[in-house]
């Protein structure tokens, strides 16, 4: 077991901020780590982009939903240990929840927002409705 002590110190630090992308939200008493993932708000002409990291998370693990004025994202995944090995340190949560809901307000048609889901990266776009969209006036 002593030789695996220099090893464990190696991968603390190569490791040591490895969820610096993440905002956390602290363990529940089932091992459940609870997490606010990090995100990017981009704006074009017509619409708005939202692109949020979720390392791990199959798109069957994904829930988005819109409620009223807010868009809810929420996911999780399950630590799984590989058929053969067992566990000789145990830091990682059993499972990772993941939570974060933005307000959409009047600007977003929020019946034509579409999301992708791609290694781990999750890109919502939200069109912008009509009345949020510059416009010219014409004068007479």
């Amino acid at each position: 077991m002593t030789t695996l002590m220099p090893m464990t110190r190696m991968l603390d630090a190569a490791f040591k901020g490895a969820l610096d992308n993440c905002q956390t939200n602290g363990y529940s008493n089932d091992h459940t780590h609870n997490l606010t993932p990090r995100a990017d708000v981009l704006e074009s002409e017509t619409e708005f982009r939202l692109v949020l990291d979720l390392p791990g998370v199959k798109s069957s693990d994904l829930e988005i939903n819109v409620e009223k004025q807010a868009l809810i994202v929420k996911a999780s995944k399950e630590a799984a240990v590989p058929e053969g090995f067992d566990v000789r340190r145990h830091e990682r949560a059993d499972k990772a929840q993941y939570s974060r809901t933005f307000n959409l307000g009047n600007a977003v048609d929020g019946e034509n927002i579409s999301a992708k889901l791609d290694d781990g990266v999750l890109q919502i776009t939200l069109p912008k409705s009509e009345a949020s969209k510059p416009r010219r006036i014409e004068v007479k």
